[in-house]
């Protein structure tokens, strides 16, 4: 603590009382701190501008490898639990390795994480994996 000399009564409107500025320089803080841009997440996707200009899929041997991904963050790869998105990169870049023609379908909760999502996105890319769906929505085939 600042202690001040023991001030005498013509020493003592002398010096000035700091409160106010105080006040003024926590809500300029504030005012600046809730208008502040954060950057978006974001991830440049080229949409095609026709549907004739679509690519046609292909599954060389007509299977698809199905990736899935729960509102919790857990992967899944063609139904088998995944203990993290280490291993199934793993599985990812082996599946690939073997068949450059295999295709990828992406099966996403609502509720999961976008952050997981975006590093899926990234390793796809990063492959060189062009054909891949994603699914909007629940798969109801009759068996």
């Amino acid at each position: 603590m600042i202690r001040l000399p023991a001030a005498t009564a013509a020493q003592g409107n002398l010096l000035p009382d700091l409160t106010p500025l105080l006040d003024v320089i926590f809500i300029v803080l504030v005012f600046f701190l809730l208008t502040a841009q954060t950057p978006l997440l974001e991830l440049p996707v080229q949409l095609p501008q026709s549907r004739e200009a679509l690519p046609a899929a292909s599954a060389g041997n007509g299977e698809r490898i199905q990736v899935q991904l729960s509102a919790e963050g857990a992967w899944r790869f063609n139904g088998a639990l995944q203990t993290d998105f280490d291993t199934l990169r793993v599985a990812l870049i082996t599946a690939f390795a073997a068949d450059k023609t295999t295709a990828l379908d992406l099966a996403l909760d609502r509720q999961a994480p976008l952050s997981a999502f975006l590093d899926l996105t990234a390793l796809l890319q990063q492959q060189g994996i062009q054909d891949s769906r994603i699914l909007l929505e629940a798969n109801h085939e009759t068996p």
